[in-house]
């Protein structure tokens, strides 16, 4: 006779409890990129002790985006266009509606935000070493990096059938056209 198996969850015993994130991704859509913008440019950057958001990355580069995110410029890229020129990038970034009348939401973008662990965060209140934010930022930028490499994806297709993912650091093709993100890769 075999005992009965023991079905209670695993009991944690790390420092990190089980829902512990470091990392979080939410979906910008272009229907409401006006208000996304301001959210990021002014209401998350008026918190005491936070800074503005400043440009990252090869495709903000190529844009010709340096320093800090302004509501304007963030809210025309949402919206699908060039932040300088206001030119539209790539096909209209327009919400679907599907035969059964189910809307699919056009995608802007993805916020990845990232997140120190809770003991790191202590460590740092606890010290007030600055060596602790500085490892934090190196970290982050470790995170952007990643991403923008591997991250950064889009489906190509021909003949109305779906190619392998394209895994490229731009969603610009090398013929200067602009492609959508793929989010299920």
């Amino acid at each position: 006779m075999t005992p009965p198996k023991d079905k209670s969850p695993k009991e944690q015993t790390g420092a990190r409890g089980l829902d512990s994130r470091v990392i979080r991704v939410t979906t910008l859509y272009t229907s409401t990129a006006a208000s996304t913008a301001k959210y990021y440019t002014r209401y998350l950057t008026d918190a005491p002790g936070e800074l503005p958001g400043q440009w990252a990355g090869q495709q903000a580069d190529l844009l010709g985006l340096h320093g800090t995110v302004s509501t304007e410029a963030l809210q025309r890229l949402l919206s699908g266009h060039d932040p300088i020129s206001d030119l539209e990038l790539g096909f209209p970034l327009k919400d679907r509606t599907l035969a059964n009348g189910k809307v699919i939401r056009a995608v802007a973008g993805f916020d990845a935000t990232v997140s120190a662990p809770k003991s790191l965060s202590v460590l740092w209140a606890l010290t007030a070493d600055a060596g602790f934010a500085e490892a934090h930022d190196v970290a982050v930028q470790a995170v952007l990096s990643h991403l923008e490499r591997f991250g950064s994806t889009t489906r190509l297709r021909s003949n109305g059938g779906r190619l392998d993912p394209d895994i490229s650091s731009k969603v610009q093709t090398e013929d200067g056209r602009w492609l959508a993100l793929d989010a299920r890769c």
